[in-house]
C-alpha cells in the first residue's frame, strides 16, 4: 500500500476487509464456474470424439470407395458425376444458453440421396460410382454433425481461460494487495496506539508529579 495515495484510517481499514471479502467471495463463484465448465467441456469432449471417430471411418469407406470408382469409371467420370449431383444443402442452426455462452447446434436435412435424385441415370452407372457417392454424402453428413460440436468445444475452452485469468488477478494480484494494504494501515494504527499510550502515560505521570 502506498500511505501517500491511501489515508491509514480505521475507515480504509474497515474499508480493505470489505473489499477482500467481496474478491475472495467473487474467486470463490468463478471457481465454481470454472468447475462446471470443467465439467461440461469434458462431457462434450467425449461426444466429440465419438462423433470423430465415426467421421474418420466414414472418411476411409469414402476414400476407398472413389480410389475404386476412379478405377472402374476414370477419373473425369467421377468428376462429371460429382457436377451432375450438385446441389444446395440446407443446414439449420439452431443455439442454446450454456453458462451464459451461446452453444451451437445443427440440424441437417437431404444430405443422403436416393440414387434417382442424383440426375443420374440408373442403368449407366456403375455400383462403384453409386457407392462413392453414397459414401461421400454420409461422410459429409457426420462432418456437419462434428462442426458444431468442435466450435462448441473451443468456445467453452475459451470461456475455461477467461475464467482462470480473472482467477489469477483476484487470487496473486488483487487480494495480496489488498491483504497487504491491511497489514500497513494496520502497523500504522497500531503505532499510533502505542504513541497514544504512550503520551497518556506520560501525562499521567506528570500530572502525578504536580501533584506531589
Amino acid at each position: 500500500m502506498s500511505l501517500e495515495t491511501t489515508s491509514p484510517t480505521r475507515m480504509n481499514l474497515i474499508a480493505r476487509r470489505s473489499q477482500i471479502k467481496l474478491a475472495a467471495d467473487g474467486a470463490q463463484l468463478l471457481q465454481g464456474k470454472r468447475e462446471a465448465l470443467l465439467k461440461e467441456l469434458l462431457a462434450r469432449a467425449r461426444e466429440l470424439l465419438t462423433l470423430r471417430r465415426e467421421l474418420e471411418r466414414r472418411g476411409r469407406t469414402a476414400s476407398t470407395a472413389l480410389t475404386f470408382a476412379r478405377a472402374v469409371e476414370s477419373t473425369p467420370a467421377v468428376r462429371s458425376a460429382s457436377l451432375a449431383g450438385k446441389r444446395e444443402l440446407r443446414v439449420l442452426l439452431t443455439t442454446e444458453k450454456v453458462w451464459g455462452l451461446r452453444m451451437v447446434d445443427a440440424e441437417q436435412e437431404g444430405v443422403l440421396r436416393e440414387p434417382s435424385e442424383r440426375n443420374l441415370g440408373e442403368l449407366n452407372t456403375s455400383a462403384h460410382l453409386l457407392e462413392s457417392m453414397s459414401s461421400a454424402e454420409s461422410m459429409l453428413e457426420q462432418l456437419i454433425e462434428c462442426a458444431p460440436a468442435e466450435a462448441n468445444l473451443r468456445l467453452l475452452g475459451e470461456e475455461i481461460k477467461k475464467v482462470s485469468r480473472r482467477i489469477n488477478a483476484l487470487e496473486e494480484q488483487l487480494l495480496p494487495r489488498l491483504r497487504e494494504d491491511v497489514r500497513a494501515i494496520s502497523r500504522v494504527i497500531e503505532e499510533r496506539q502505542r504513541e497514544d499510550v504512550f503520551r497518556m502515560k506520560r501525562y499521567k505521570r506528570k500530572a502525578a508529579e504536580r501533584n506531589d
